[in-house]
């Protein structure tokens, strides 16, 4: 049920606290599935660059945004973990959409925006590119977020994404 964790997480997060694993905490959030066509959308606001050829070639000049690590970033930049896109402004991307989890069948869309570019329609932007290059390679594609981020809710409904399931993570 959501908002609930199920009994045994709430039970082994007791335990690991118990064992001197320090605070474990229980966090629970929706989790969406792409469906196989996307609604038309109106065009980004900003360019959006993909991890084609030519995006890659692009991303090489942008300034990496200081919450990637030199080589987190590198590895993205280069499809190393997969598909991506990006929404730049100033040689700087501020909405990035990537595969932050993937296997040989399916591939989560992870989103980030900057702070100051909020509230744009960027997110919506950026995953819609990154679906459009992702569905290629994997049979289902997922989005997930936390219960209290509503902007992140926000996406998966500007997209027409359907609800999934609850995801809960023990940290």
């Amino acid at each position: 049920m959501p908002g609930e964790p199920p009994r045994v997480l709430s039970q082994l997060a007791a335990n690991a606290a118990d064992l001197g694993k320090g605070a474990v905490s229980v966090e629970g959030g929706p989790s969406f599935l792409f469906p196989e066509r996307l609604a038309p959308r109106a065009p980004a606001p900003l360019p959006v660059i993909a991890s084609d050829g030519a995006g890659r070639l692009a991303a090489r000049d942008l300034v990496r945004p200081d919450n990637w690590q030199p080589g987190e970033w590198a590895e993205l930049i280069s499809g190393a973990v997969g598909e991506w896109a990006m929404a730049v402004h100033d040689h700087t991307p501020v909405s990035i959409c990537f595969s932050p989890a993937s296997n040989a069948l399916a591939a989560e869309a992870g989103t980030w925006t900057r702070a100051d570019f909020r509230g744009r329609g960027l997110a919506p932007a950026v995953a819609a590119a990154w679906w459009q290059r992702e569905r290629r390679n994997k049979q289902l594609l997922f989005y997930s977020t936390t219960a209290a981020n509503h902007a992140s809710q926000s996406v998966a409904r500007a997209l027409g994404l359907v609800p999934l399931g609850w995801i809960w993570t023990v940290r």
